[in-house]
């Protein structure tokens, strides 16, 4: 009896198990692994129960036979449930011939710091060892090399001379500043030289250098040791926290520059502002805050100047602390948070009514055939698109000669800067002016989660970055992602009913996205280059991650909105200002606007003279200036952008881009006043601007405090007022939103709602629609036209759709049965 319960179990289990595999897509290999385990079992039987195992071992092994059938007529059976991407080398950046949008390899880099090393008369520091008075390597990359040489390159295969830039901090002179410098020809360096520029300035003033770890290390040196030794009482008093020896209860800081735009000339300073060291820092602001001027290269000689505790300010740490001890002045009391992190309010844990309540999994997109784009080097095929991908440590994802269909239609597609404009009543929430490419958007990038940040079929990619912050080079992990994604909507369908000569055509938007994350501190700006299969091209950026935050008070009400009992989280303007380089057939375009106007009419077709109606038209105008060109949004006065070339087509039209703006925005505070001029890009939604090599970025890494004499100042490019007509053009365009803070922000923002994006697509370009030769395309006519309900036979241009064993075939039904799409 024991026998045959252990056999009907053992038999039970391998029948669930080939069902699993068969159902899941395993291969049927694993489906008959156990086959073998049964001859020494059936050996130990007697003979009755010997012969039934021998007839289960015949029955399986003619299962497995059908299985191994069944698998080769139908072949995605034996696709396995998790789909392995193509090989791609995780550095494949870097890989492959160099071509002129090669970032720097490994050697050259390495080259170039020799080099550098070499030079006597730069004093260099390596970052190991070096400090805010060191001569040090702050930055190095790839020089781009003009663009005409550049389309020599394309046209002729002659190689641009390879140069790289750095930036090197000079702190180690009487006269501190940052310059920029050329030095080439590469791989083997022999000549340095300051850059010569007319766009930006290449000696920078080191008070408007970047944050870098050397300064955060020297403020914990200096400024630390001289708070706790004057207020360590009131600290933990105020806080029941502290800065040193802390245990459990630690205080940390934040930082908000001060802009040189609210300063006397040629001074540095900050406010330094405290918050509770917990999951996330920035949701747990406290209400002491105090200014400390860092003009001086040596940190010992910092000042703090002014304090603000419990909304009240203070002429430095002594007078607080006098006053403090005597009981003249609000005092604070503040118990650290006791509930664990995940009770936090600020942490990220799962916390209430769990959802989904049946453990089911979320959906999930697979690639049956494997992918369909290819990654060689740096360069990108997908479909009818090729493109170019660089990583610049200080300006992040760039690409570059964006073909479709063979033909160039944007030479560079790249961000520029990241601005958030905060508002507030303490110190340091009303001068937080964040300029975020003193971060090094290249440098900022980070890995992603494969599932979750970049879909699990996509190919991630590694990214190297030569910093002072990182201590030298250092390669970032996943770090770009690229994947063919299924928006789930369409790009184009028709459904004609049965009366009217019935059929149904549509086309999936199926789309390749190349996709970085940019993580500054609080915010993660989760960007995307998306190409669609008509020839569109769409830029998108979204913003998570943690608030910024302050201490409650009541004067904060009209500046922020309160999200605990004692933060407000600040109103801010989010900023970020983008370059495509628009080639449309060749580099000698134009830049028109289709202004839609309204007209009056007399019904003509009315026997009633007074019987007028109104209506739309459009009128050409191009424009002949960069000035004429500057472009702000009017709803009295639509318009289409268009960049175009002046050879018109057979039915006249002129072949064009259109420029689609679906994330505009408007800098409304005062122009030249405070932090404004570094973010003057901001005052347009766009600009168009005749190309210049020269004019590398609209920003600079030393935006966040430049704003008295800005390095790059945004207005020259277009205050010359330069010719635009037949021209290699630039649209600058910028993106934001204003983001008054919510409770449902708490403890993460999220992205629903605030994605911003725009878009270049064919206008008059193609003859017709380009997607038409997609065979992805599905076409379903009747088999019959005079009776459209009877059944329709579906086209689907060789392209196999795979389904699961268990799913109806849709088109097999529409064979008999085509009422649901025809009637």
């Amino acid at each position: 009896m024991s026998v045959k319960s252990s056999m009907s179990f053992e038999s039970e289990q391998l029948n669930d198990e080939k069902c699993e595999s068969f159902l899941t897509g395993t291969r049927y290999v694993t489906q008959c692994s156990q086959i073998k385990n049964y001859p020494k079992k059936c050996l130990r039987l007697p003979v009755l129960t010997m012969l039934t195992c021998c007839a289960l071992v015949i029955v399986t092994l003619v299962t497995c036979i059908l299985i191994i059938v069944y698998t080769f007529k139908h072949p995605y059976t034996h696709k396995p449930r998790c789909q392995t991407n193509q090989d791609v080398d995780a550095m494949e950046l870097y890989r492959g011939n160099l071509n002129p949008f090669s970032e720097l390899r490994e050697e050259e880099i390495q080259n170039v710091v020799d080099f550098l090393f070499a030079q006597p008369n730069l004093k260099l520091t390596h970052p190991s060892k070096a400090g805010i008075n060191s001569n040090y390597i702050h930055v190095i990359e790839m020089f781009l090399p003009p663009k005409k040489d550049v389309l020599n390159y394309f046209a002729h295969g002659r190689t641009p001379t390879r140069m790289a830039r750095a930036y090197i901090f000079k702190g180690d002179q009487s006269a501190p500043v940052v310059e920029e410098y050329l030095v080439g020809p590469l791989p083997k360096p022999y000549n340095i030289s300051l850059m010569a520029s007319s766009s930006r300035k290449t000696s920078i003033p080191y008070t408007y250098r970047p944050f870098s770890k050397f300064e955060i290390k020297a403020f914990y040196k200096t400024i630390v040791p001289k708070i706790m030794g004057k207020i360590a009482s009131l600290l933990k008093e105020s806080y029941n926290a502290t800065l040193s020896n802390c245990g459990k209860q630690c205080l940390r800081f934040l930082i908000t520059p001060v802009s040189s735009g609210f300063l006397e000339e040629g001074r540095r300073k900050s406010w330094f502002w405290f918050a509770y060291d917990i999951e996330f820092y920035t949701l747990h602001p406290l209400d002491f805050q105090f200014l400390v001027d860092t003009t001086d290269v040596d940190p010992s000689r910092w000042e703090i100047q002014n304090v603000f505790y419990a909304n009240q300010h203070f002429l430095n740490l002594d007078e607080l602390s006098y006053r403090y001890n005597e009981g003249t002045i609000n005092k604070t009391r503040l118990s650290f948070p006791k509930a664990s992190v995940e009770e936090q309010y600020s942490a990220v844990y799962l916390r209430g009514e769990a959802v989904p309540k049946d453990l089911k999994s979320p959906p999930q997109q697979r690639q049956p055939s494997g992918p369909r784009y290819t990654v060689n080097g740096n360069q990108v095929n997908y479909m009818d698109w090729r493109f170019h991908i660089r990583v610049s440590p200080t300006l992040g994802a760039q690409l570059f000669d964006i073909r479709y269909k063979s033909e160039g239609i944007i030479y560079e597609l790249s961000m520029q800067e990241i601005a958030v404009l905060y508002s507030g009543h303490t110190p340091a929430a009303s001068m937080l002016y964040y300029a975020d490419s003193a971060g090094l958007f290249g440098t900022r990038l980070r890995g992603m989660m494969p599932g979750v940040d970049c879909p699990d079929h996509g190919t991630l990619l590694d990214v190297m970055a030569y910093t002072s912050n990182e201590g030298g080079l250092k390669q970032l992990e996943k770090s770009v992602c690229i994947f063919e994604h299924n928006t789930g909507t369409l790009l184009r369908r028709h459904r004609a009913y049965g009366m009217s000569g019935a059929f149904y055509s549509g086309l999936v938007d199926y789309v390749l996205v190349v996709r970085v994350y940019i993580c500054i501190i609080n915010y993660d700006y989760i960007l995307d280059f998306i190409f669609h299969n008509n020839g569109g091209v769409e830029v998108k950026i979204s913003a998570t991650g943690y608030l910024a935050a302050s201490f409650y008070y009541p004067e904060e009400e009209k500046y922020g909105t309160r999200i605990s009992d004692t933060v407000v989280a600040g109103l801010h303007h989010h900023l970020f200002h983008f370059k495509a380089d628009i080639d449309v057939k060749g580099t000698d375009n134009r830049f028109q606007t289709m202004n839609i106007g309204h007209e009056r009419k007399v019904n003509q077709w009315s026997h009633d003279p007074h019987n007028a109606h109104s209506q739309n038209f459009f009128v050409k105008d191009d424009k002949r200036t960069e000035k004429e060109a500057l472009y702000n949004f009017d709803f009295q006065h639509p318009k289409n952008l268009l960049f175009y070339k002046n050879d018109p087509t057979l039915l006249g039209h002129t072949p064009a881009y259109r420029l689609i703006h679906k994330g505009m925005t408007k800098s409304i505070i005062e122009e030249d006043t405070g932090f404004e001029p570094s973010v003057s890009w901001g005052r347009h939604q766009m600009a168009v601007t005749k190309q210049k090599d020269d004019e590398i970025s609209s920003s600079s890494m030393f935006a966040m405090w430049d704003a008295k004499d800005p390095v790059v100042n945004f207005t020259k490019f277009w205050e010359d007022n330069e010719n635009i007509v037949d021209q290699d053009l630039v649209a600058w365009v910028t993106m934001g939103s204003y983001h008054i803070p919510q409770t449902e922000n708490v403890p993460t923002t999220g992205t629903v709602g605030t994605d911003l994006s725009f878009f270049m697509v064919p206008f008059n370009y193609f003859r017709e629609d380009p997607s038409l030769s997609s065979r992805d395309a599905v076409k379903i006519m009747p088999l019959d036209a005079k009776s459209p309900l009877s059944g329709a036979a579906v086209e689907r241009y060789n392209t196999t759709l795979h389904y699961d064993c268990l799913a109806k075939k849709i088109d097999s039904e529409l064979l008999t049965n085509s009422t649901f799409l025809f009637s």
